[in-house]
């Protein structure tokens, strides 16, 4: 098995830190899902409708699942193949949520930054800056080389 060697910037970054920032998302999906709404479009263009809780609550079980497996697995595991599939997985869902967001806000007519709100700003920035860290572990940058074990 390939032991893993990383900064330990990635270790407290990715089971600690990046799993506690989803937990108040999780949260907000169960309890205030008209707050999460209102945070991707305006309550002005399209109020929460109690019919949609379920979709909230799906999602909130896949971030939870999210959290389990960065908080949980790259613990338990020191297999660099793991981590770089789990980090990975985790990228494409930040991808996929910086473009479902652009196209949401061209599509609201709000793409211009003037008509930024702070919800706004704080989706593409902080979901950009974590895409970033992934991108860079799997990049390599701060992964130090592989320990194969004991060589006979």
């Amino acid at each position: 098995m390939s032991e893993l060697k990383v900064h330990s910037f990635y270790r407290i970054w990715f089971t600690w830190v990046d799993p506690l920032t989803v937990l108040p998302t999780v949260y907000a999906l169960i309890f205030t899902p008209e707050f999460i709404l209102d945070g991707l479009i305006p309550l002005s263009m399209s109020a929460y409708n109690p019919d949609q809780a379920f979709l909230f609550h799906q999602l909130a079980a896949l971030f939870a699942f999210v959290a389990i497996m960065l908080a949980v697995l790259l613990r338990v595991s020191s297999d660099i193949k793991v981590w770089r599939v789990v980090i990975g997985g985790v990228l494409l869902i930040d991808i996929a949520i910086l473009i479902s967001v652009f196209v949401s806000m061209k599509q609201q007519g709000r793409s211009d930054l003037s008509k930024f709100r702070w919800q706004d700003w704080g989706n593409y920035l902080f979901t950009g800056w974590v895409a970033v860290v992934r991108a860079l572990f799997l990049a390599g940058v701060g992964v130090g080389g592989v320990n194969k074990g004991k060589v006979a």
